[in-house]
């Protein structure tokens, strides 16, 4: 059961309850029906799947679990900024998550005879062994209340499994390459002469005349250090953040960004300056907003950080690639499924999520 919670998240609708739109006396009636068939509460529908109280329950553990991980025991209480300002309680954006969990792998499920997925005899006995140490975790009440039973537990775990490896073959099968320009790294020193002021209030005050003078003057005083340095082969003298020390620069460091959060950040002049340079290389003063620079190239593809972004890259492709099939595949199994409209919140209700 995975799916990681960004930071900024956006919220899937997913699934239909019925597929057909029935006048509300229809849709009582189905409900009944679909409770009475399967001698359960049923929360919602998806394609020809019966998802019951019991199957939500189990879920919401597993992914109310992970959210605990990831956010602290408060995750309840949390709010989230929407759209338009207002606040989302947090219990809601996993109550929305959770019925998304589950009809990924309705929807993966559904697809295992395509791929011909089959459990090995090691895989079902670890099924049995998780299904048997869940169940046994439940109170007498949460069975009763939340309508659960071991064959239920277990048949949540079975297609979880079966779901994750339906997944691994069509990632497999759709290999994802990201070239070093894609992922390029750029990694140089900033020796940063400051500008401006900021209060413990972050209100920012700009440097007189005569201070914004006096920073420039040392900025080409270090910048004529470097390049005399460079020439004398002065080591010592050459070192670009000794120097940074030595004009006691709070705020020169060492910036490893990619090509677009330095245009980004420094503007269209940096951008060129530092993609001219070599690696090595000292630049001359230039001035932003922000003040003077002085810059030092020390990796115009720094490998080891462009390595790290390229699996980062691939993981973002591999999810985009994967919510793509998808949603088309949910848009065969049940087109109109949403949440709003499908799940039944007075049933799904019944769950505590504190």
């Amino acid at each position: 059961m995975n799916r990681r919670f960004k930071s900024r998240m956006h919220i899937r609708v997913v699934a239909l309850m019925l597929a057909l739109i029935l006048v509300l006396s229809g849709c009582d009636k189905k409900k009944e029906q679909l409770k009475t068939d399967s001698n359960a509460s049923v929360v919602f529908q998806y394609g020809d799947n019966i998802v019951t109280l019991g199957e939500v329950y189990i879920y919401s553990k597993t992914v109310g679990e992970r959210y605990v991980r990831q956010y602290g025991e408060d995750v309840w209480s949390l709010n989230l900024d929407g759209d338009n300002g207002e606040k989302i309680p947090m219990v809601d954006v996993i109550k929305e998550e959770i019925v998304n969990e589950i009809v990924r792998v309705k929807t993966l499920v559904a697809h295992a005879g395509t791929f011909k997925i089959e459990l090995t005899e090691t895989e079902k006995n670890n099924i049995t062994n998780e299904a048997t140490v869940f169940f046994e975790g439940l109170t007498d009440q949460d069975i009763a209340d939340m309508e659960l039973s071991y064959e239920k537990v277990y048949k949540v775990m079975e297609e979880n499994i079966i779901a994750k490896k339906v997944k691994e073959k069509v990632l497999a099968d759709t290999p994802i390459e990201v070239s070093d320009e894609k992922a390029r790294m750029t990694t140089f020193y900033d020796m940063y002469f400051q500008c401006y002021t900021i209060d413990d209030k972050g209100v920012v005050t700009p440097y007189s005349a005569e201070e914004k003078a006096t920073q420039y003057q040392n900025a080409l005083q270090a910048c004529s250090t470097l390049a005399t340095a460079s020439i004398d082969g002065d080591r010592e003298a050459g070192n670009i953040e000794t120097l940074a020390e030595y004009y006691k620069l709070e705020n020169a460091k060492e910036q490893t960004l990619t090509p677009v959060a330095i245009y980004e950040t420094y503007g269209e002049e940096v951008y060129n300056l530092l993609y001219s340079m070599k690696n090595g290389e000292y630049s001359t003063v230039i001035e932003t907003e922000y003040g003077y620079h002085v810059f030092q190239m020390i990796a115009l593809t720094d490998q080891k950080a462009t390595n790290s972004r390229k699996e980062i890259i691939k993981e973002e492709m591999t999810i985009e690639a994967m919510e793509e099939q998808l949603n088309l595949w949910q848009k065969t199994i049940d087109k109109d499924f949403s949440y709003e409209k499908s799940v039944d919140m007075e049933v799904y209700n019944k769950i505590s999520f504190q």
